[in-house]
């Protein structure tokens, strides 16, 4: 995997894809796409790139991947069949216009944002794929997501009790196991005690 040895002369590709993602979040029609442009995707793309130095990763992959791992949201409404294969195209889109190569993309797409979320036991297996379930769970937990998702954006059909299953699993994953180093888990637990 040389191409993922980063240059640090390289032109930060994943200054573009920021822009071209601030485009299609603040034009959205979808409303819950405001609240994560302005209030999400800065704090995982921040955490991003700090844990991409701190661990040695890549910060043009892992960086690039945080602006672009809930990128459906831009387009459509969670919770719709096709909200993640609009994400992963219109991600390759992205990635394709900031000169990523095919392997980049593919890595990406594959490898760092397709297992961020860690459900169902699939988790990530390259330090930048930890590097975005961090930096997204930190985000989680340093916001006030589970609010939001509660009021903007939780399914019509669902009621209170319904979300407070959903809000102590999500922060349980969120905490236990989407935060792969343990400094960080460290530095998260007073947060996550006073969520619970």
């Amino acid at each position: 995997l040389a191409f993922l040895r980063y240059n640090r002369t390289m032109i930060k590709r994943y200054s573009k894809v920021s822009e071209l993602v601030k485009t299609a979040y603040t034009s959205s029609k979808e409303d819950f796409a405001q609240w994560i442009w302005a209030n999400h995707l800065p704090l995982v793309a921040n955490k991003a790139e700090e844990l991409s130095q701190k661990y040695d990763a890549n910060p043009d992959i892992a960086v690039a991947a945080a602006w672009l791992h809930d990128f459906g949201d831009a387009f459509t409404n969670r919770h719709t069949d096709k909200h993640e294969e609009l994400s992963k195209n219109e991600a390759v889109k992205v990635l394709q216009k900031c000169n990523y190569t095919a392997k980049e993309i593919f890595y990406i797409t594959e490898e760092v944002i397709g297992p961020h979320s860690c459900k169902d036991g699939y988790l990530p297996n390259t330090v930048e794929g930890k590097i975005l379930a961090t930096a997204d769970s930190l985000a989680h937990l340093n916001s006030d997501l589970y609010v939001q998702f509660a009021w903007k954006h939780l399914p019509e059909n669902k009621n209170y009790q319904e979300y407070l299953i959903w809000f102590a699993e999500k922060l349980e994953r969120d905490f236990h196991i989407k935060i792969f180093f343990e400094e960080e888990r460290i530095a998260a637990q007073y947060r996550y005690e006073s969520l619970k």
